[in-house]
C-alpha cells in the first residue's frame, strides 16, 4: 500500500461552457506568466552583465542566476503536482500563481549583496529560485486544468490554446525589452549604481502582472461543477500502487522521457541564437550585439524575428492537435527537427554563405518543435493517468522535462567550446532521434479517447450467458472502474467489464480482496 496519505478526489461531473471558458483563459493567463518569467532572464541577464560587470565578464554568476529558476521550476512541478491532487487544481494554482508574484516583485529590487557588484546576479538567484517554484508549479496544474475542463472531442484544441501562450511570451519579452530600453535608456557597461536600471527591473516586475490580474479569480472544478456531494474516501490505487501497475509503466516512459528527451537540445539550441544571429547580422565592425539600434546590433529585434518564425507553429498545432493525434504530431516533430539540425550542422559553411537561409531553417527548428513535441508532451501528461495521481505524475513528467532543459543548458556550450557548432547541432540530431524511438515504443494517442480513470460515466449492464445475475460497472471517487453488483447482493456476479485499453476492471481495483467487501464500500 502507498505509504502517503489518500488525497480526495472529486468525481467527474458535467461541467458548463461558461466554466470550460473561465478555466481555459484563467489556464491561460497563468502559462502566459509562466513563460514570459521563464523567458525574460535571456534579455535581463545582458543589460545587468553590462551594468555591473562592464560586459561579458561575469560568466559564473549569470549561469548561477539563470540556473536557479530551472532548479526551483523541478521542485515546484514535483511539489504543486502533488498538491493538486491533495488540495485540489484550483487552490494549487492560487498557490503557485502567489509564489510566481512574489518572485518577480522581488526580482525587480536586486541589488548587489556585497562591495562585489557581481554578488547582484547571487540576489537574482535567491529571487529567481522562488519564482521558479511558482512557474513550475503551474506546468501540471494549468495542463491538467484545462484537460479537465473540456470534453474528449476538443480536449486537444483546449489544451494547445492554454500552451500556444509559451509563444505569445516569447513575442512579448524582447518587445517589453526593447520599449523599456527605449522609454529608460540602456544603463550602459560599468553604470553600476548610477543607474537605477529601470530598464531591466521593470520588465523582471512585469511578470507580476498576470498573477495579479487573476487574484480575483479561481478556476472551477468538476465537483463544483455538478454540486456534487464530498467524495468518499475509500481504499484506491495511490501513487505507489500505480507505479506498480504494469499498464502504466509504458506511459510513464513516454511521458517523461519524451519531455526529458525533447529539452535537451530545444533549450540547448536556443543558447546559440547570438551566434547564429551574428551570422545573419553581423554586428558592425565585429562589436557584439547590443541592445540598441538596428537590426544589425539589437538582440531585441534578432529575437523578436525568431520568435515571430517559432509563433505559427503553436496554432498549427492547436488546429490539428485533435485530427492527427498527440503520438504523430510528436513523431513528425521529433523527425523533422532531427533532419534540421543535421542540415545545420553538415553544411554549416555552405549556409553562412546564404545568411537567410540559416536563419529560416534554424527559425524552423523552432516551429516544428511546437507543430510537435513541445505542444504534445504539455498535453499527454494531463490525460494519460488516473485522476487521483493525475497532476504528480504530469508534475514528474515535467520536471524531467525542466532537467533535461538544465542538462541542455549546461553541457551545450560547454561540448560547443571543445567542438563545434556543426557538431552541437549533429548531437541535437541524435537526440531527436531517440526522441523519435521513445515516442514510436511507449507514447499512447488519447486523441478523440475519454482521459484515463474517465472511461465510463454512467452504469451500463453487461449481462452473463445465464442471464442469472448482472455486472455494472461504475467509477468510484478516484476514477477507478469498479464492479458493482446488482440489486440482490447475493446473486453471481457476471463477467466484469473490460475498459477502452482491454484491462479487466478486477486489475484496477486490486486493492479490494472481494467483491463483497467492493459492494459494502459502495
Amino acid at each position: 500500500m502507498d505509504s502517503s496519505p489518500p488525497c480526495p478526489v472529486s468525481p467527474r461531473g458535467e461541467m458548463s461552457s461558461s466554466d470550460t471558458f473561465k478555466n481555459t483563459i484563467i489556464s491561460a493567463v497563468s502559462q502566459l506568466s509562466t513563460a514570459y518569467n521563464l523567458i525574460v532572464i535571456q534579455i535581463v541577464h545582458v543589460i545587468v552583465e553590462n551594468q555591473y560587470c562592464g560586459g561579458d565578464k561575469c560568466p559564473a554568476e549569470v549561469t548561477i542566476a539563470s540556473t536557479a529558476c530551472l532548479v526551483g521550476g523541478v521542485c515546484g512541478e514535483l511539489t504543486f503536482g502533488y498538491v493538486g491532487d491533495c488540495l485540489g487544481r484550483p487552490r494549487a494554482l492560487q498557490l503557485t500563481m502567489a509564489l510566481s508574484i512574489f518572485g518577480a516583485l522581488i526580482s525587480s529590487f536586486a541589488v548587489p549583496l556585497t562591495d562585489d557588484d557581481r554578488t547582484v546576479f547571487h540576489f537574482l538567484a535567491i529571487a529567481r529560485f522562488v519564482l521558479g517554484l511558482g512557474v513550475g508549479g503551474v506546468y501540471p496544474l494549468s495542463a491538467t486544468i484545462a484537460a479537465e475542463s473540456s470534453d474528449q472531442k476538443s480536449r486537444g484544441t483546449t489544451t494547445a490554446i492554454v500552451f500556444s501562450m509559451q509563444g505569445v511570451a516569447y513575442v512579448l519579452v524582447p518587445l517589453v525589452a526593447a520599449a523599456c530600453l527605449g522609454i529608460f535608456g540602456n544603463p550602459g557597461v560599468d553604470a553600476y549604481g548610477g543607474n537605477k536600471g529601470y530598464a531591466w527591473r521593470v520588465p523582471c516586475a512585469l511578470g507580476a502582472l498576470p498573477g495579479i490580474l487573476l487574484i480575483p479569480f479561481k478556476t472551477v472544478s468538476r465537483k463544483q461543477a455538478a454540486g456534487a456531494p464530498p467524495a468518499d474516501l475509500a481504499p484506491r490505487p495511490g501513487l505507489w500502487e500505480v507505479l506498480q501497475m504494469r499498464r502504466y509503466w509504458g506511459r510513464i516512459a513516454g511521458c517523461t522521457l519524451g519531455w526529458f528527451l525533447f529539452d535537451i537540445p530545444s533549450y540547448g539550441n536556443s543558447l546559440f541564437e547570438p551566434t547564429v544571429l551574428a551570422n545573419v547580422f553581423p554586428p558592425p565592425g565585429n562589436a557584439g550585439v547590443g541592445l540598441t539600434g538596428g537590426i544589425d546590433d539589437n538582440m531585441c529585434w534578432q529575437l523578436l524575428i525568431v520568435a515571430l518564425i517559432a509563433l505559427p507553429g503553436y496554432y498549427v498545432a492547436m488546429y490539428f492537435m485533435d485530427s492527427i493525434g498527440r503520438r504523430n504530431m510528436q513523431l513528425q516533430g521529433f523527425l523533422i527537427m532531427a533532419i534540421l539540425y543535421a542540415i545545420l550542422g553538415i553544411f554549416d559553411h555552405q549556409l553562412t554563405q546564404v545568411p537567410s537561409l540559416m536563419l529560416v531553417l534554424y527559425g524552423l527548428t523552432f516551429f516544428f518543435s511546437n507543430f510537435g513535441p513541445n505542444s504534445t508532451t504539455f498535453q499527454l501528461p494531463a490525460e494519460s493517468f488516473p485522476p487521483q495521481v493525475r497532476t504528480t505524475l504530469n508534475g514528474l513528467s515535467a520536471a524531467c522535462g525542466m532537467s533535461g532543459a538544465a542538462l541542455g543548458s549546461a553541457i551545450f556550450k560547454t561540448i560547443e567550446s571543445a567542438t563545434s557548432l556543426p557538431a552541437t547541432m549533429l548531437l541535437c540530431a541524435g537526440v531527436s532521434l531517440l526522441g523519435f524511438a521513445v515516442t514510436w515504443f511507449f507514447v499512447v494517442d488519447m486523441r478523440g479517447k475519454p482521459m484515463e480513470g474517465d472511461e465510463e460515466t454512467e452504469e451500463t449492464p453487461d449481462k452473463t450467458s445465464d442471464n442469472e445475475g448482472e455486472t455494472y460497472m461504475s467509477v468510484d471517487p478516484a476514477g477507478v472502474l469498479l464492479p458493482k453488483l446488482a440489486a440482490d447482493p447475493g446473486k453471481k456476479v457476471g463477467t466484469p467489464k473490460r475498459d477502452s485499453q482491454g484491462h479487466d476492471s478486477r486489475d484496477r481495483a486490486m486493492q479490494y480482496d472481494t467483491v463483497q467487501s467492493v459492494h459494502a464500500k459502495i
